[in-house]
């Protein structure tokens, strides 16, 4: 799979961690998201993910879905990075074995087999 690609589908998957980011931030910081805060940063997230539609219209016209769409899935091992990064989450045995069959899974889809 070239870099190019690789690249941009990854963009979205950072935009997409921005955005939960955003809203758990939002969440913690405000009482309401019916609030000068919360509507500030649902706002924002609204814009992060018209960024991301941006992003995958590319994807779409110049790269195949079923090789692309798969890499969306490294969305949760780097949610739970974070989640550790920040002391959100504890770090078990079964999740970590769950990261691992996502990102084995990840490199099956994007590798270039015939049968």
């Amino acid at each position: 799979m070239e870099l190019r690609k690789v690249l941009l589908v990854f963009s979205t998957v950072l935009v997409t961690l921005i955005s939960a980011l955003l809203l758990n931030y939002g969440a913690k910081m405000s009482n309401s998201l019916i609030s000068p805060l919360g509507i500030g940063i649902i706002s924002v997230v609204i814009l992060v993910n018209f960024l991301k539609f941006v992003i995958w219209g590319k994807v779409y016209k110049k790269y195949d879905l079923s090789k692309s769409y798969p890499l969306v899935s490294l969305f949760f091992p780097l949610l739970y990075a974070v989640a550790l990064y920040k002391g959100d989450a504890e770090l078990k045995m079964t999740k970590v074995v769950g990261v691992c069959f996502i990102l084995t899974g990840v490199w099956f889809m994007s590798r270039k087999v015939n049968i």
